[in-house]
């Protein structure tokens, strides 16, 4: 699948009132994966968030619960934690708070408004930071090695 050009969208339908949604962007890139960890997602007909069990692939009528243990059968605990939500709050938080106190101590002899742009300013460098690291250095990379794809949108 090297060099197979990933979908922009994909279809899934609400078991619950046949409506198909379709996912396109990062929140395709996110429904895709199956190390997400995630557990719902949104009906475009219900307008509603629902459990991944009650939504089946379009194209195969798999549930994305199913397709999920299936492409992550393989993951340790250890790859399903690194690729956790739990994980990615606290890589982005041990970048944001040391960003945002850095930044309050430069801007230690400035004026208190200042000083809360600057904190404000560092939390949002160091989230970003925090964001960075945790896609590139364990979610891509984990994802690649247990589900075989460089992209999870290639997978069916």
């Amino acid at each position: 699948m090297a060099g197979d050009v990933p979908p922009e969208s994909r279809a899934y339908r609400h078991r619950g009132c046949g409506t198909e949604t379709v996912v396109s962007g990062q929140p395709f890139a996110t429904v895709s994966n199956p190390m997400s960890s995630m557990t719902r997602t949104f009906c475009s007909g219900c307008s509603a968030m629902f459990e991944i069990t009650e939504y089946e692939w379009s194209d195969t009528g798999e549930t994305i619960a199913e397709y999920y243990a299936r492409h992550s059968k393989n993951a340790t605990s250890r790859q399903r934690f690194l690729t956790s939500k739990k994980f990615m709050i606290l890589v982005i938080a041990m970048m944001a708070a040391p960003a945002a106190i850095g930044a309050s101590f430069l801007l230690a002899n400035s004026s208190p408004l200042a000083r809360v742009f600057g904190i404000i300013g560092g939390l949002v460098i160091g989230a970003f930071i925090g964001m960075v690291i945790f896609v590139e250095l364990f979610d891509k990379p984990i994802s690649r090695k247990v589900c075989g794809v460089s992209d999870t949108r290639l997978l069916k």
